[in-house]
């Protein structure tokens, strides 16, 4: 199957003469337009994964039994609500796709990125998450991330680590010196107050972006599984609740592949690494990397059927269920051109709700948009362009949005609650 899950040779005419067996409402057509073509098919069977956000979800059919590939669309739920959001932000640059960054970075102003970060969260609980701490950075990173962590803690602010499995090529595969890395960042961040949850390692079910991903060194999913656990008991035995220990997933790359992570991760993991996770994080960008921004009708249904997927159908297959948490790690919608500041409003409008709006059905807890600011804001590709605010620090449309939308939705801080 390619990419966007259309392969004619594997599309719903494979699957029609089973679909009696799936029943779920009354019949009835619903017309989908796919990159193959126009389809007509029940409403009432199984259907693929609506890469558009055509279909909405009071019209959406259940999934069939078996789906070993994920293909199918999850997004039939009805909405529920539950606690509020937990929002928040990566203040830090954005990791371009490939080996390394290439494009010049623009010098940072801390006040004005301080101000900013305080304009967004307001009264609400708000989280930066701190990303690209690499393992071949060794213990300057771990200084150097523990300095950041004190100053945005000393205002007010909770923050997260992200912990890369990004090695040196001498330690490539190394899991032992991995495992002696992540109990150090547990040591130096258990004791920064405002330090609530570690991520370990990223996205490892990608392989071909060492820059972004750690999927592309040797043993990553070991050191995911190894990662995980030795950072939870590190925190139990220091004694540091508060810290939440997970991992995140980057979607939708599809087919084989993706099937293959959940499946070894609950193969090698088993419970152990299960008790070990207390959240799994969903990095999705819909518009951006996958669904591509011509295959979209609604940017918020397409947002939906990822969500959707990943808790109903990659999940189980790793044996997590219902009640762990998942957190929308990372998503964003990058201006620069071809792409207006007006349209990434309105997807940061649309992506916010449907994760409100859905935050009992699916178990969401939190929210962090990528990122504050621009890396460059005359860069020559949409990488740099991810920021609410430009290189200067200047606000873009959607960074007023997300702060209404954080003040209306957003969990209360807990200063406010004393």
């Amino acid at each position: 199957m390619d990419l966007m899950g259309f392969n004619s040779g594997s599309g719903f005419a494979t699957r029609l003469s089973d679909v009696p067996r799936f029943w779920k409402r009354t019949a009835g057509a619903t017309a989908v337009a796919l990159t193959t073509g126009l389809v007509l098919i029940p409403s009432a069977f199984a259907i693929q994964w609506d890469t558009g956000g055509l279909i909405a979800p009071a019209d959406t059919p259940a999934p069939e039994t078996a789906d070993p590939l994920c293909n199918q669309s999850y997004a039939d739920d009805a909405p529920r609500g539950g606690p509020r959001i937990r929002f928040g932000i990566g203040p830090r640059l954005a990791g371009e796709v490939g080996a390394g960054q290439t494009t010049p970075l623009v010098k940072n102003v801390p006040a004005k990125r301080d101000a900013s970060l305080a304009k967004l969260a307001g009264d609400r609980s708000f989280t930066v998450r701190l990303n690209r701490l690499f393992m071949a950075d060794g213990k300057k990173g771990i200084d150097r991330f523990r300095r950041m962590a004190r100053h945005y803690s000393s205002r007010g602010l909770k923050v997260e680590i992200q912990v890369r499995y990004h090695p040196k090529e001498e330690q490539n595969g190394n899991i032992r010196a991995w495992v002696r890395y992540v109990r150090k960042a547990v040591r130096a961040f258990g004791p920064v107050r405002g330090v609530t949850g570690l991520q370990i390692t990223n996205e490892v079910n990608l392989k071909f972006s060492p820059n972004t991903s750690d999927g592309a060194y040797d043993k990553s999913l070991n050191a995911l599984i190894q990662g995980v656990k030795a950072a939870k008991n590190e925190s139990r035995r220091r004694g540091y609740n508060r810290l939440e220990i997970g991992f995140n997933y980057a979607w939708l790359f599809r087919g084989q592949a993706d099937t293959d992570f959940w499946t070894a991760l609950g193969r090698d993991g088993g419970k152990a690494l299960r008790r070990s996770t207390d959240w799994i994080g969903l990095d999705l960008y819909p518009g951006t990397y996958a669904p591509p921004a011509a295959a979209i009708k609604n940017y918020g249904d397409a947002f939906l059927e990822g969500l959707a997927q990943v808790r109903e159908c990659y999940m189980p297959m790793a044996g997590f269920g219902p009640k762990v948490p998942l957190r929308i790690e990372e998503t964003g919608w990058p201006t620069g051109p071809g792409r207006s500041e007006a349209e990434q409003k309105n997807v940061l409008r649309q992506f916010v709700k449907t994760t409100v709006k859905y935050r009992g059905t699916y178990g969401l807890t939190d929210f962090r948009w990528f990122g504050l600011r621009d890396n460059n804001s005359s860069g020559p590709n949409y990488q740099s362009y991810f920021g609410l605010l430009d290189d200067q620090y200047e606000r873009k449309p959607a960074f007023g949005k997300y702060r209404r939308l954080v003040d209306r939705f957003g969990a209360p801080s807990p200063k406010r609650r004393r």
